[in-house]
């Protein structure tokens, strides 16, 4: 067993317990794996490589007022603490703390290790240490005169990060205009504000609501800076941001695939249930195949169709697409208040299942994190971590089974790479329901990383399900389809050829690149709409496209899961260009590293 697989077992025998002792090993378990991802800085990422990062910085206002109040060794101790809370959020989205500057935090996103999503993680980590600090100014109110207050300024972009220091001794940071703005953003910032940058608000809009503030003028810059103050997180589930607004395309190629799953359809609305996983690398089209065949079934009406979707900052958090589905399956949404959410799940256990309330309700209740009653808390609160986690797994079987008898049940786990385990054991006990009952389950991820948490999961469910379980690849469009795409956004006739061929080649046949080329080529106004709205026209030659920052994030986190040899070598490789010989590529190597 892996220290990985060690931790994860470890987790899943405490997790639902109450006890102070217990929240404190969960906490101690989901840190060492975050610490087994965020590993120490690589010997090549020192030697320095530009990056696009999301710069976060965080200061604390208040210190001042209480080192008049209070002993210094006793400040230095609050100051630790307080520090230690926000830089557990921080933690919890993937962030790298890249210093402490008196009461200020620097972290970064995107940098020593990069994730797809970055710019959000970095305004979701912002949100939660400000409930993080109003958390430690109540516990701490008896020694605090005045509480603690937070204000931040947040910005992405291009940066160099590396070694910076001397031949003795060199830190991991990064410098650039980007990290100058985001300090000039906190510098501008009142308490209790969160002040972004127009890139991070471009990349975040469809997620958050911001308030658009005027511009302002800042050092360094000669044209005055536009501003955003966060306000909230929207009732969304994250997920990668697709689409254009204003563009539609018809779903293009994929006809075989949609095929076989109306099939797959026809034989559940038999009662054949079966488990279908669709996989393939980001932006192929996994989830808008899935959405085809969903618009299929609701006009079919013959069936339920819920999704749940995993979150990439979520894969420690207990049963988190659990939790989705489960809110899905009631009609609840995301932000439903808690009253609503206990009425809601107490009607439809008590219509579903009268006879079995009790041994379904509470666990079913905790998922959802609804107040219980005391007789319901304290059969919970003694139940050991394993055996409360056998009870979960009981309850929701026992919904999802009789739900499907009422009307036959389609689920889709979105994202199913990012996981939880307790979601993927939890699963893993509904697959042998959709040989008996009028089930139908639709797994959504991409493709497995050797001997990670999900090939484990796929193995087994190979090993249960054998030839009755489908896995459909989904391959990148030709080159034909690619442009049909094209000409479905944009029309016929707006792009010359060669630029034409060029966002094709770009693209490599990935829908969602080629969709985001097309999003920076109408950010940067290189083309824009006809004054009647109907088409577009090319305002600037385009000579060459280059990576979208979208893109950035995406590619980047795959890079940043390569060890380091290999990742050494893909970096020489797009040195020496985009086509080239084995021979040439082993050569540079080989001289590079004689040099060394």
């Amino acid at each position: 067993m892996t220290d990985r697989q060690s931790i994860e077992r470890a987790i899943r025998a405490l997790e639902g317990l109450d006890q102070a002792a217990i929240d404190t090993s969960l906490a101690a378990l989901r840190q060492g794996l975050i610490n087994m991802k965020l590993s120490k800085v690589s010997s090549s990422a020192m030697k320095g490589e530009r990056r696009h990062v999301t710069v976060m910085f965080a200061d604390i206002s208040g210190f001042t007022a209480m080192s008049e109040k209070l002993d210094p060794e006793e400040v230095r101790g609050m100051i630790n603490g307080c520090f230690e809370r926000l830089g557990a959020v921080i933690d919890r989205y993937g962030g790298h703390i890249d210093k402490f500057i008196g009461d200020e935090i620097m972290a970064l996103f995107g940098a020593p290790v990069a994730h797809e999503n970055d710019p959000e993680r970095a305004l979701r980590a912002a949100l939660d240490m400000m409930g993080a600090l109003e958390e430690f100014n109540r516990l701490h109110a008896d020694k605090i005169p005045k509480p603690l207050a937070l204000h931040f300024g947040i910005n992405s972009g291009l940066v160099i990060a590396g070694g910076i220091g001397t031949s003795q001794r060199q830190d991991y940071s990064v410098m650039g205009d980007t990290v100058n703005l985001a300090a000039r953003l906190e510098d501008l910032s009142e308490a209790g504000e969160i002040l972004v940058g127009e890139t991070t608000h471009r990349l975040t809009a469809p997620l958050f609501e911001f308030e658009a503030l005027k511009p302002v003028q800042v050092k360094g810059k000669a044209q005055p800076v536009r501003v955003y103050r966060l306000l909230k997180a929207k009732a969304v589930i994250g997920g990668q941001l697709r689409g254009i607004e204003g563009l539609y395309s018809p779903l293009v190629g994929r006809t075989q695939e949609l095929t076989d799953l109306k099939q797959i359809l026809s034989h559940f609305y038999e009662g054949r249930g079966r488990v279908v996983s669709v996989t393939g690398e980001a932006g192929l089209g996994k989830s808008r195949l899935i959405d085809e065949l969903n618009l299929h079934c609701a006009r079919d009406g013959r069936a339920q169709w819920v999704d749940g979707r995993a979150l990439s900052f979520g894969e420690e958090a207990s049963y988190l697409i659990t939790r989705d589905l489960l809110r899905n399956m009631l009609g609840l949404e995301l932000d439903s208040p808690a009253g609503v959410k206990e009425s809601t799940l107490r009607a439809a256990v008590d219509s579903l299942l009268p006879d079995q309330f009790v041994e379904t309700y509470p666990y079913l209740a905790h998922l959802l994190d609804i107040p219980l009653d005391e007789a319901s808390t304290q059969r919970i609160k003694y139940l050991e971590g394993d055996a409360l986690h056998q009870r979960i797994l009981q309850a929701v079987q026992t919904f999802v089974t009789i739900t499907s008898q009422q009307k036959p049940l389609v689920m889709v786990w979105e994202d199913l790479h990012w996981a939880d385990p307790s979601s993927l054991h939890l699963l893993e006990s509904l697959l042998p329901l959709t040989q008996a009952h009028a089930l139908l389950l639709f797994l959504i991820y991409r493709p497995p990383v050797r001997d990670s948490r999900m090939a484990q999961f796929q193995q087994r469910m190979d090993e249960a399900l054998g030839q009755t379980s489908l896995v459909m690849q989904l391959e990148p469009l030709p080159q034909e389809e690619s442009s049909q795409l094209l000409d479905n956004l944009l029309g016929p006739d707006t792009l010359p050829e060669n630029i034409k061929q060029m966002i094709i080649t770009k693209a490599e046949g990935n829908p969602f690149y080629l969709e985001e080329v097309i999003r920076s080529l109408i950010n940067s106004g290189m083309i824009t709409r006809t004054e009647d709205d109907q088409s577009w026209l090319v305002t600037a030659g385009i000579d060459a496209i280059t990576l979208p920052d979208t893109l950035q994030g995406v590619i980047m986190s795959r890079i940043d899961q390569l060890d380091a040899d290999t990742k050494r070598v893909l970096q020489v490789a797009s040195v020496v260009g985009r086509q080239f010989s084995y021979q040439v590529l082993t050569q540079v190597i080989e001289s590079l590293n004689a040099t060394h």
